[in-house]
């Protein structure tokens, strides 16, 4: 192959309280893929920033299980700049899968519409609505209609600004999933669905106080919150000048709401109340992965402490 593929996906925020496995926005906190010739000597795979002690350096790396869906892995060599903090509920793998499927379309001379990606890629995410929303950026919506996956952007942008308190420690979706219960009443079912009506119409009318008033989750976030001490401390007192907060996915990471002109102090007192956590302004990401190519002879710097902290602007 000639030049580099270099393929940039965001993170992604799903659920948004009440939108439980439909909704998700992405967030411009970019991982990269870059794909090269295999050069002698050369290893199959680097891997820089988040996870480069623990991911796997072979084939069983999530990018490159997609990557094979659509093209051969043979010759090719595999780096990634990782930003994007693991079982952090930041959709982490979304963008892994995202970045592998994209490669594999710009290697092979593709252009698959994003349903398709999302089709392929969704056995192995698990996450329809973090993979939708690395997909095609936005704000998105994802569901099934029978065995068939599906997603919609909905909108461009949210009615609040995204403030994500990242803690240090993780928490594994599937073991989160435990907590949920197998019934609801009815009433409580009923609630659910009026509280997604209502995050469905503010973020397309783009209404903050509707908003924030569509933040009363009872999927979810109830039987969550146990684990997950940032949500229980936010609940119990809210950040002056804040609109509500979020569990991001699964956790336990939490998406504070606050209008533009509160967002600065809001991160101020984010910052003195957990000092143990990254706290991350976080715009929602215009676009989805996309994927360029570089030159043979482009040089590809090292990942920075800024940028693994902050990331990169895609």
């Amino acid at each position: 192959m000639s030049g580099t593929i270099v393929v940039s996906a965001p993170a992604s925020t799903a659920n948004l309280g009440p939108g439980f496995d439909c909704a998700a926005a992405a967030l411009d906190l970019w991982n990269e893929l870059h794909v090269s010739a295999q050069a002698d000597g050369a290893p199959l795979v680097s891997i820089e920033g988040e996870g480069e002690a623990e991911l796997p350096r072979d084939r069983d790396h999530l990018a490159l299980r997609a990557f094979a869906l659509i093209a051969p892995l043979q010759e090719r060599r595999f780096r990634f700049l990782n930003r994007i903090p693991l079982e952090r509920g930041l959709g982490s793998s979304a963008a892994s899968v995202a970045a592998g499927l994209l490669a594999a379309c710009a290697a092979s001379g593709l252009e698959l519409p994003p349903d398709r990606l999302l089709e392929l890629g969704a056995p192995l995410e698990g996450h329809a609505d973090n993979l939708a929303a690395a997909l095609r950026g936005g704000v998105c919506l994802s569901w099934k209609e029978g065995e068939r996956i599906t997603s919609r952007r909905i909108a461009a942008d949210l009615p609040l600004r995204a403030i994500v308190v990242v803690p240090s420690g993780r928490l594994n979706t599937s073991r989160s999933r435990t907590r949920l219960p197998e019934f609801l009443r009815h009433e409580e079912a009923a609630a659910g669905a009026a509280a997604a009506a209502l995050l469905g119409a503010a973020i397309v009318s783009g209404d903050a106080e509707l908003f924030a008033v569509a933040f009363r989750d009872r999927l979810h976030e109830p039987f969550r919150i146990a684990d997950v001490p940032v949500l229980q401390e936010l609940r119990a007192r809210p950040a002056a000048g804040s609109a509500g907060s979020t569990l991001s996915g699964s956790g336990p990471s939490v998406v504070v709401w606050t209008s533009e002109g509160t967002s600065a102090a809001v991160v101020a007192e984010l910052e003195r109340r957990f000092p143990d956590a990254r706290v991350l302004p976080l715009a929602v990401a215009a676009h989805g992965a996309r994927a360029e190519r570089a030159p043979a002879s482009a040089a590809v710097g090292p990942l920075t402490a800024a940028d693994a902290e902050i990331g990169a602007h895609a």
